[in-house]
C-alpha cells in the first residue's frame, strides 16, 4: 500500500524541526499529504493541514487514519507516548531519536525479524520505505519458523516485491536483542530500523527489560514499529 497520508507531530525544538524536515522529505518523496499535530493554532511551513492538539494524549486519535506517523523520542528516554500510540492505534509509528539529523530515511534498511505476528506486520507495513532501497538486510534473532535457513521466506517474499535483500541470522549468546539490532545497524550504516514491537506487553517489558523498551530508550537511527 503507498503511503497517501503521513502525520508528523511538531515540536517547537531543534528535534521538532528536524523531524518535519524529514516529514517533508518523505511526502515529497511518496506523493503523500502531511497532516501535522502539535500545540498551537499556527501551522508550521510546509504541512498541507495542521490540527492542533492539547497533549500527546491526543496524537492517537489522529494517529489511527494515518499511513504512517512520525514522533519523536521522549527528551528524558522515557517514550510512554510511542507505547501508548502503538497499543491504541494499529499503525505503523516512524520513531525518531532526538539527537543526530536524519534527512532521509530507507536507503540502507535493517530489518529485525524472528518470524512473529509483530515482526510480519512490520514488515509489510515498511513495504512503501523499503520499495526505495538501495539494500535491505534481514537480521533474524531466535526465529520462531521452522525454515532451514531462519528468514529465507521472508526474504523471498520481499525479492518478490522487488526489493534487494540479503538474510543474515544472528546467534545473540549473551547479548539482548536491543543491543544486537543497534550494534548491527552503526555496523551496516543503516538509516531506518524495522522492527515489530512489543511481543509480550509493555507492562512486561518495562519490568524485564526488552527489546522494544531498549530501542525505544537508546535508538540512534529512525525506527519503523508496528504491533
Amino acid at each position: 500500500m503507498a503511503l497517501k497520508e503521513i502525520l508528523v507531530h511538531v515540536e517547537a525544538d531543534a528535534a521538532g524541526a528536524g523531524r518535519l524536515d524529514l516529514a517533508k522529505t518523505l511526502a515529497a518523496q511518496h506523493g503523500a499529504r502531511l497532516v501535522g499535530v502539535g500545540e498551537g493554532d499556527v501551522a508550521p511551513d510546509g504541512v498541507d493541514e495542521w490540527r492542533p492538539i492539547s497533549g500527546l494524549k491526543q496524537l492517537a486519535l489522529h494517529a489511527r487514519y494515518a499511513d504512517l506517523t512520525i514522533v519523536g523520542q521522549a527528551s528524558s528516554g522515557a517514550s510512554d507516548h510511542i507505547t501508548e500510540t502503538l497499543m491504541s492505534t494499529g499503525r505503523p509509528l516512524l520513531a525518531v531519536p532526538r539527537h543526530g539529523r536524519f534527512p532521509n530515511v530507507g536507503h540502507r534498511v535493517l530489518v529485525a525479524w524472528n518470524a512473529s505476528r509483530e515482526a510480519t506486520r512490520a514488515v509489510f507495513d515498511s513495504l512503501p520505505l523499503l520499495a526505495g532501497a538501495a539494500n535491505v538486510t534481514v537480521m533474524t534473532m531466535d526465529a520462531e519458523d521452522d525454515d532451514r535457513v531462519p528468514g529465507a521466506d521472508i526474504g523471498l517474499t520481499l525479492a518478490r516485491h522487488g526489493i534487494k535483500v540479503d538474510v543474515v541470522r544472528s546467534t545473540l549468546g549473551d547479548i539482548d536483542a536491543g543491543n544486537a539490532l543497534l550494534s548491527r545497524a552503526a555496523d551496516q550504516g543503516a538509516d531506518l530500523l524495522v522492527m515489530g514491537a512489543f511481543g509480550h506487553s509493555p507492562l512486561r517489558e518495562k519490568m524485564l527489560g526488552g527489546a522494544t523498551r531498549h530501542i525505544l530508550d537508546h535508538m540512534t537511527v529512525p525506527v519503523l514499529l508496528s504491533h
